[in-house]
């Protein structure tokens, strides 16, 4: 929401506004600057828009699913079967929770890593269905390009992969590989010609998001702080969970016809658990979409399940046995996360799921009273929320986009530490010397402003209340004279 907002305030690069350190506008994201437009056409609250995105990117997700396994060959039982299983399934994570035998040296991914399961991905972030449907349209053309010499998929396929290297470039080493490895098993001679149109649109994206990553310092920082290891193997195949157990015991019973025919779906999985391991910082990240080539696998071995049935009858019962005991096996982490979601946010103040009006109404005067550039300090629970529906910058507030949190922190301590070598011009000018415009006192602020006031004393003096209510006080900097 932060980039939206930006874009709706006008721009078209972004800064990250999750640390005050000065830097020039440096990033193109077309997903954010066109949700920040249709915000600002429509005089839309921006989450709405995002509602409206998010819904229409799972619809053509699924439209470019269909279409693969149309492509694939899959027959009415498979395709349903895998459709069921890329909608609503994920791990072990749910059952071993409601068990109570999760540690938390042993917490199966579908738990805690929102790439591991497709259902999760198209419902967290409104730019996971794009992302999800470049990828699987990138897939879908390369495979479909190579077996039927269609040369002219390949350059759908690059153009694609370099969209989704705009928006969300964690995947590329991965379809890189899948694109070659591909390439040169079906079309061997006339590989380079089918790869050189594939790259010749992917890499001009590819080198933008490369050159950007390389010579922005912030972002060469961000990168490092933002380190995103793989857990254990353990961990990944207990939150794949019954649809690995469907694929694998399928590919026991039949590996030769299923290698075969589908061994381009067996390479995409193959891969994303590879390339999870290998020296990237954002390993993680390559699980994104694993889960689709299992659920497709798995719809086939659901299948064969039902052809091994001689009777119609039998048949039916293995459905109905399915649906009775499978599906709530499939969907116990979806209802875990649910549940334990829910008791979260009746911990919260009334028991609220959403901000408060007095937060909102100090949101709302910073977003009409103030410049997207001006620096706000706030707690850090306040300034992930200051950026995305004020548009202000903010000291800290993102775990890996505040990429000087740790000498903030250290900074803080120091100005207000008891016994410390500031005095009170110093520490006045050592406060607002950072660029900070507004302070927005909510939570442990306020409560420190109320109980420390001789500590503040010398730094409000050089501000102006601005807008108070029952829960917020925002404080603005006195212009110079």
């Amino acid at each position: 929401m932060a980039w939206a907002q930006q874009a709706a305030h006008g721009a078209w690069l972004f800064t990250i506004k999750y640390t005050a350190l000065p830097h020039k506008a440096f990033l193109f994201h077309p997903f954010f600057l066109f949700s920040g437009w249709m915000s600002a056409l429509f005089s839309g609250n921006i989450g709405v828009v995002f509602l409206v995105m998010k819904a229409i990117g799972v619809v053509l997700f699924f439209v470019a699913f269909y279409a693969y396994v149309d492509f694939l060959g899959l027959d009415p039982i498979q395709s349903t079967a895998a459709s069921v299983l890329v909608g609503v399934s994920s791990g072990l994570g749910g059952i071993l929770a409601f068990s109570g035998l999760v540690s938390r040296s042993l917490a199966p991914a579908d738990l805690w890593l929102v790439e591991m399961s497709t259902y999760w991905s198209l419902l967290w972030n409104p730019l996971f269905p794009f992302s999800l449907t470049l990828m699987l349209l990138s897939i879908y053309w390369l495979d479909r390009g190579t077996r039927e010499a269609r040369s002219s998929d390949l350059w759908l396929a690059g153009l694609a992969t370099g969209v989704m290297a705009l928006i969300h470039p964690y995947s590329l080493p991965l379809l890189f590989a899948f694109a070659i490895v591909v390439t040169v098993i079906r079309r061997r001679a006339n590989a380079f010609g089918y790869l050189c149109r594939y790259f010749a649109l992917a890499l001009p994206f590819v080198t933008y998001v490369t050159v950007v990553s390389q010579i922005n310092p912030l972002v060469a920082r961000h990168s490092a702080l933002g380190e995103m290891k793989s857990p254990s193997l353990v961990v990944y195949l207990l939150g794949f969970g019954l649809p690995l157990f469907f694929c694998l015991a399928a590919l026991m019973a039949k590996w030769t016809p299923l290698f075969k025919r589908y061994y381009q779906v067996l390479l995409w999985f193959f891969l994303s658990v590879v390339f999870a391991y290998l020296p990237f910082w954002f390993q993680r990240k390559l699980v994104f979409g694993a889960h689709v080539p299992l659920c497709i696998l798995g719809g086939i071995a659901f299948a064969m399940l039902l052809g091994w049935c001689s009777r119609s009858t039998t048949r039916r019962w293995v459905v109905i046995i399915a649906a009775v005991i499978g599906l709530p096996l499939l969907v116990a982490t979806p209802i875990y996360l649910f549940a334990s979601q829910a008791k979260i946010a009746r911990a919260n103040a009334d028991g609220a799921y959403y901000l408060s009006n007095e937060k909102m109404e100090g949101l709302r005067f910073l977003s009409t009273h103030s410049d997207p550039n001006d620096v706000v300090f706030a707690t850090i629970a306040t300034s992930r929320l200051i950026p995305a529906f004020a548009g202000n910058t903010v000291v800290w507030g993102h775990w890996a986009m505040s990429i000087d949190l740790k000498e903030r922190r250290a900074w803080l301590g120091d100005l207000f530490k008891t016994g410390s070598n500031w005095d009170d011009e110093d520490r006045s000018r050592e406060f607002w010397g950072t660029g900070i415009q507004y302070i927005f006192a909510d939570g442990e602020i306020k409560l420190a402003l109320e109980t420390y006031p001789f500590m503040w004393r010398v730094i409000l003096k050089e501000a102006e209340k601005v807008f108070e209510n029952d829960s917020v006080v925002i404080y603005r900097r006195r212009k110079a004279s």
